[in-house]
């Protein structure tokens, strides 16, 4: 293998500053990631431009060809989904373009590859039966799982499943929490210093330097395992109160819907009220409820339906089923009633109290035939 083709980036996405020495292109790298930092937190359009620039200086320092049949797939990869579309659309421009950009890999002790960066390009030039690849390579940095969570955090947009189960793993790896327990500790949070008046300040700590953050945290007295959720989110440049409402609910999606963002791209605020379709609010069996489901998804993506519309839609579903049930219901009282009626024991009725009984029957009996005929 080639050494000179070895770069240094064990700094590489650490936190949001992009620190990085590559020997003799430390300082070209140094003035990229001053300019993407400032970039960020301008919130400038302009840092996907920025990252592009520092990927080519990187790969300056040396590009090989690396056999495919060579490279394996991270396996704590934070981006799970990798849609056939997706990968249908790398290879049309692989074939037809070439390879534009090289991918990242980390050299393995049995002299293999892991992918760091550009599995779509790795997958779409399996399915081509390219051979060889054009690739970096680079030495295992620590902290592996941050930084590629980083990388897709800030380049492309993970899907929200992917970038629950992402950040839930990264908070466990460096708060040695129970993953069960992270989105409960978030969510207690968020709760009282909502209370408290206070969720703005966190709001405002996303973008300010790491130090900035800990005297705030410092200051809204929470307790180590709040901090230690709120710190990594923070460090990642992601809003906490953001997180608790829109990402780690989709940890507990059933696991069809699941599946439909994974494999059919549904999105996750429409997974959520799709999740209200379940068998106890429709009054049915959850076999039954995920067929309901099922149903609605396929509409939702052939429609391409918004969310207003995909809420408009579950609602008008849920009414139908609640008034199915309505229905029911009397029917059920009377099936009881029935039974009551059959199962009573009489034999140690008083006579008084089975003419009343006779009474009440004949009555009720006089009210069902007038009803009978009036149909």
């Amino acid at each position: 293998m080639s050494k000179k083709a070895q770069i240094d980036i064990s700094n590489l996405f650490s936190g949001a500053e992009y620190s990085q020495e590559v020997h003799a292109l430390e300082t070209k790298i140094s003035e990229l990631q001053a300019e993407i930092q400032q970039l960020r937190s301008q919130g400038s359009q302009q840092v996907e431009t920025k990252v592009q620039e520092l990927r080519s200086t990187l790969t300056s320092a040396g590009v090989i060809d690396i056999s495919v049949e060579q490279i394996d797939p991270n396996p704590d990869q934070p981006r799970q989904t990798f849609s056939t579309e997706s990968i249908n659309g790398m290879m049309i421009s692989l074939a037809s373009d070439g390879q534009q950009e090289p991918v990242i890999l980390i050299e393995k002790p049995d002299g293999r590859h892991l992918l760091f960066d550009g599995e779509r390009r790795w997958r779409a030039a399996s399915q081509l039966q390219w051979s060889t690849i054009k690739a970096v390579i680079i030495p295992c940095p620590e902290a592996l799982h941050r930084r590629v969570l980083l990388a897709n955090l800030h380049r492309e947009n993970l899907n929200p499943l992917d970038m629950a189960e992402a950040l839930i793993k990264q908070i466990a790896q460096v708060s040695n929490l129970n993953i069960e327990d992270i989105p409960r500790i978030l969510r207690t949070a968020v709760r009282r210093l909502e209370r408290q008046g206070k969720i703005t300040r966190i709001s405002e700590i996303v973008v300010v330097s790491p130090e900035e953050q800990q005297e705030v945290l410092a200051a809204l007295e929470l307790n180590s395992s709040e901090k230690s959720v709120l710190s990594v989110l923070l460090s990642l440049q992601l809003n906490p109160t953001s997180i608790n409402t829109n990402i780690f609910p989709m940890l507990g999606l059933a696991t069809d819907l699941k599946q439909a963002i994974r494999t059919q791209g549904l999105g996750g605020i429409q997974a959520l009220t799709v999740q209200r379709c379940n068998a106890k609010t429709l009054g049915i069996k959850e076999p039954e409820a995920k067929k309901v489901r099922a149903k609605l998804i396929k509409r939702i993506l052939q429609e391409k339906l918004s969310v207003a519309k995909t809420r408009a839609l579950v609602s008008k579903e849920i009414s139908h089923y609640q008034k199915e049930q309505s229905k029911e219901q009397p029917a059920s009282r009377a099936t009881g009633i029935i039974r009551q009626v059959r199962e009573m024991a009489i034999d140690n009725m008083e006579q008084q109290d089975l003419k009343a009984l006779k009474e009440a029957l004949a009555s009720k009996l006089n009210e069902i035939e007038v009803m009978l005929s009036a149909e």
